[in-house]
């Protein structure tokens, strides 16, 4: 009758035991990285009645035992994955995997699941109890060795990107192979005669049905822009003399023109074309036909001369293009590129300028590219010796040479030459600025980036991970972090992504994995498992009480 007391007795204790976990759970269902525990349960010693007895024809019969009542074996742990919380912090970070964030209190490590991390007054990433953040630091070449001891990671908000001067510029788009260099051709919009029959080069100005009266010293004005838009240099006057003709008021415009443009008659019009050099170039210009005004305009009070329209649409054959580079100081520089087709097929000239800047280039400022007839880059050449172009930034940082890379590394990825509309640009120059940091990313691996005003990403540090033998061994110290107990084993240090099966996801907390629907039916068995162990107390009682009756 003892037996059964002491029994239903283990079954009341132990069963309050288990009220105490859910109790805890639930209380800690809001608790961020929190992991439930669960009781399991497991017989104690049974006490033998009789042991093996030999049975008829040599065999054994089995022993007859009572049990004592139950005991707890253990209350584990509940390792699994909680549900993540979106924060949009980036300081707060959540593991998806097995692994543990290592902590460290100034003379041990401890560890956690939950990640609400920030950076303090002295920049180091600890937890709200002040516990730092383990990790490695990279080096100044942005390199981390996850082999090296951990320490605190660190963040030095004053941290600045240097200065780079620009070692390439990185070219693509396309040269347009159809067109080749046409001059624009400026034609006066009436003709000129003499007795109404087209006027020829020969004839007397004088002798123009549109001059009235014009005698010797009667002047002539000539007025008009060059081909790049600026006014026309002198002499911009022709005076009449006995006998001058039209061809004599052409040299003059040729004159004023100064060999940019020549005049010439046809059909009784004058006729004004653009110069092309020997790349096909209109001499001192890369307008298109268009851009400026009438080209040319001739006024006498004593002959009526014809306005002058554009008859002949010219293109230089120049694509242009533009760039910032930057000296090893960070000042910033903008560079010209220009590039003009010639007459050999597949053949074209670049030159690289600066405009209006203290900065100049010492050489390698012009040179040719070729394309094959498949229009993929077959050769890039810098004029002379040169092996790029060498800048005089004029701001007292040194000078400096850059390459022109005009073939992408692949295929047609970087300058082509197809039949279609030009669309070259600069893809992008390695060159930099100083800059200051402006914030921070974190990656799945654990990598914190900083982010600068001149567009650099700095490799500044990891986080790294711990993982165990076995985790179901590790103590509660409280606030969410564990430490070590002799069951656990010797902690095994990585970085997510590379040595263990996890990733660390920025912005965002792991939520508490306890699961109410769990634990609320746990809870109902434990009150019914208690329930019957006191009625068995109370039917043993009244047992004894009746074998104590029979006494009487």
């Amino acid at each position: 009758m003892l037996r059964s007391l002491t029994s239903a007795v283990s079954g009341l204790k132990n069963f309050t035991i288990m009220l105490d976990v859910l109790g805890n759970n639930l209380a800690n269902i809001r608790t961020l990285g929190y992991k439930g525990s669960r009781v399991s349960f497991a017989e104690t010693r049974s006490q033998s009645l009789t042991g093996v007895s030999r049975g008829f024809g040599g065999g054994f019969g089995n022993q007859k035992q009572i049990g004592l009542g139950v005991g707890i074996s253990a209350t584990d742990l509940d390792l699994t994955q909680g549900s993540l919380e979106f924060t949009g912090t980036p300081t707060d970070m959540s593991i998806e995997g097995n692994s543990f964030f290592v902590l460290s209190d100034g003379e041990k490590n401890r560890y956690a699941r939950a990640g609400n991390f920030f950076f303090n007054n002295q920049g180091i990433l600890v937890n709200p109890n002040g516990l730092a953040v383990q990790g490695w630091r990279a080096d100044d070449d942005g390199v981390i060795n996850v082999f090296s001891p951990m320490q605190e990671i660190f963040l030095d908000t004053n941290l600045s990107s240097p200065a780079s001067a620009t070692e390439t510029v990185f070219l693509s788009g396309n040269l347009d192979a159809s067109r080749l260099p046409e001059a624009n051709v400026w034609t006066s919009g009436i003709p000129l005669t003499v007795g109404n029959v087209l006027a020829v080069g020969t004839d007397d100005l004088a002798t123009l049905d549109q001059s009235s009266g014009l005698a010797p010293g009667d002047t002539i004005e000539i007025t008009g822009n060059l081909p790049d838009g600026t006014a026309l240099p002198v002499p911009t006057t022709f005076t009449y003399a006995a006998g001058d003709d039209i061809n004599d008021l052409l040299a003059a415009i040729d004159t004023a023109y100064g060999g940019q443009a020549t005049a010439s008659i046809a059909n009784g019009k004058i006729v004004l074309t653009d110069v092309l050099d020997s790349n096909g170039k209109i001499v001192g210009t890369s307008l298109e036909a268009g851009e400026s005004a009438t080209r040319i305009a001739l006024s006498s009070s004593e002959i009526a001369l014809p306005t002058f329209e554009n008859s002949v649409e010219g293109y230089t054959g120049t694509v242009t293009t533009s760039t910032a580079i930057f000296d090893s100081l960070g000042a910033s520089h903008n560079m010209l590129l220009t590039f003009t087709k010639t007459n050999v097929d597949g053949e074209w000239r670049w030159k690289a300028e600066f405009v209006g800047g203290d900065e100049s280039i010492v050489s390698g400022d012009t040179g040719t590219i070729n394309f094959s007839t498949s229009g993929e880059v077959v050769s890039f050449d810098v004029d002379g010796t040169a092996t790029g172009i060498t800048v005089n930034p004029g701001t007292g940082a040194s000078q400096f040479t850059l390459q022109l890379d005009v073939q992408g590394g692949l295929g047609f990825s970087g300058v082509t030459q197809f039949t279609s509309d030009p669309s070259l640009i600069v893809r992008e120059q390695d060159g930099k600025p100083t800059g200051v940091l402006l914030r921070f990313a974190i990656d799945t691996q654990g990598i914190i980036t900083g982010i600068f005003s001149n567009d650099e990403n700095i490799t500044l540090a990891q986080v790294a991970l711990a993982e165990f033998p076995n985790p179901l061994g590790l103590l509660r110290a409280g606030d969410g972090i564990y430490d070590l107990a002799s069951s656990t084993g010797t902690p095994i240090i990585g970085a997510a992504g590379d040595q263990f099966n996890a990733s660390i996801l920025s912005g965002s907390l792991e939520m508490s994995n306890v699961d109410l629907v769990r634990q609320f039916t746990d809870m109902i068995t434990t009150q019914r498992g208690f329930q019957a162990s006191a009625r068995v107390v109370t039917t043993a009682d009244q047992v004894l009480e009746e074998t104590m009756r029979l006494k009487r």
